[in-house]
């Protein structure tokens, strides 16, 4: 049985560790910190940078929400239209998300919880900009019905689930892309990008946050 807990990380933010997995939802060396440089300025910025009034996102990994939070800030504070999708298989225990204190340093204190009280699998409308999706499965038996602009690849790494780095689902990705559409993680490792290659992705190895010293971004 999996027993999870919360932990704090260098820039006072909050991770989750994961006994059965032996692994962290997010660095220890700053949750906040690595989500804001991986997701949203190597991903989400780069995307809006390209003049879009409205962006499709597709989350692996819907976690602790602290990506679909801090995509959501930046829905309001640019004023471009959200459509967040986020998929997982293993939703944290309301005793988990309530003690997250990513309300207490972002902005927004009253929103963050509602990312984990609002429904699986139905799309709400959150904001004049914002729409989630929560999926409730494994990636594995999920089809989507549309394409998107963005992935967010933040699944556990390929040294504690494997089976979600293979050719196999990184040809899902690419199918699930628009074409110009752009995968973005934080997971650098060799074989991984000879994976994304192998499904003719373009790839190229950014700055990582603290702690790593890479993060990749992959243009379909």
């Amino acid at each position: 049985m999996d027993t999870v807990d919360v932990r704090l990380t260098d820039d006072g933010s909050h991770t989750v560790y994961s006994t059965e997995f032996d692994a962290f939802y997010h660095s220890t060396k700053g949750a906040i910190t690595e989500s804001n440089i991986v997701f949203i300025e190597a991903g989400l910025q780069f995307i809006a940078n390209q003049k879009k009034s409205k962006i499709s996102i597709f989350e692996m990994g819907f976690g602790t929400g602290l990506n679909v939070h801090l995509s959501y800030l930046f829905s309001l504070n640019n004023k471009i239209g959200i459509d967040y999708t986020s998929i997982e298989a293993f939703p944290l225990s309301e005793e988990i998300w309530k003690k997250l204190n990513y309300s207490e340093i972002q902005s927004q204190k009253d929103v963050f919880f509602n990312w984990h009280v609002i429904p699986w699998n139905q799309k709400t409308q959150c904001s004049e900009f914002f729409v989630l999706n929560k999926i409730w499965a494994e990636i594995e038996n999920y089809y989507p019905e549309c394409t998107f602009d963005l992935i967010y690849y933040d699944a556990f790494g390929p040294g504690t689930q494997p089976e979600l780095w293979t050719d196999i689902i990184m040809e899902k990705m690419y199918k699930m892309l628009v074409p110009g559409g752009v995968l973005v993680t934080y997971c650098a490792q060799g074989e991984f990008k000879r994976a994304l290659k192998r499904n003719q992705f373009s790839v190229t190895s950014l700055p990582g946050p603290p702690g790593k010293r890479e993060i990749v971004r992959a243009i379909k």
